[in-house]
């Protein structure tokens, strides 16, 4: 009897070890979406990001910054201005959709979880999905030290703040993501 419980605990934790996920392994910077960078003249640049799915349109825009940034940096300047032309003003935030679950009632007009039955406030509740993913895009003009604009941004300051949070070196460089092995 001892044995058979204790194969029947063995053959569930097998089971249920087998139904976790192992997680992905994280993207890198360039793993974010499709970017893109023309240069215009030698300190004019255009700059775009397309997101992968599911991405906010907020951090879509701190992606695109930091491409900057990075461009900046990578092109031999350190200070960037977005130059307000007509192609930025044109940019929206991707469509969102309201999506409302259709309610499923029990017979008796509630829901029939378990041995209870109750309504679920939040089980029909309505949420938003993104139909669009989000792109955007900036025409950066690039000055050195001495020739910036005091409303310029810091390319070198940006990579040192958001940089890390992206996968990306102060100088710029696609940094590799650090893999966590397991405690024993």
């Amino acid at each position: 009897m001892k044995t058979w419980i204790l194969g029947l605990a063995a053959a569930a934790v097998i089971g249920l070890s087998g139904c976790a996920s192992t997680p992905t392994k994280p993207r890198t910077f360039d793993q974010l979406g499709q970017f893109s960078t023309t240069p215009l003249n030698q300190q004019t640049y255009r700059v775009s990001f397309k997101a992968l799915p599911n991405m906010s349109f907020g951090t879509a825009e701190e992606i695109a910054l930091l491409k900057s940034a990075q461009t900046t940096v990578q092109q031999g300047f350190q200070f960037f201005k977005v130059i307000d032309d007509p192609s930025n003003r044109t940019q929206q935030p991707p469509r969102e959709a309201v999506v409302y679950p259709a309610p499923r009632y029990h017979s008796y007009g509630y829901y029939r979880r378990g041995a209870f039955a109750w309504p679920d406030p939040f089980y029909d509740a309505p949420y938003s999905v993104t139909v669009d993913p989000a792109q955007v895009a900036y025409t950066i003009q690039c000055y050195k030290e001495k020739q910036a604009p005091s409303d310029a941004f810091d390319a070198r300051l940006i990579l040192q703040s958001l940089g890390q949070k992206y996968g990306l070196g102060p100088t710029g460089e696609v940094l590799q993501p650090q893999t966590t092995t397991p405690a024993q």
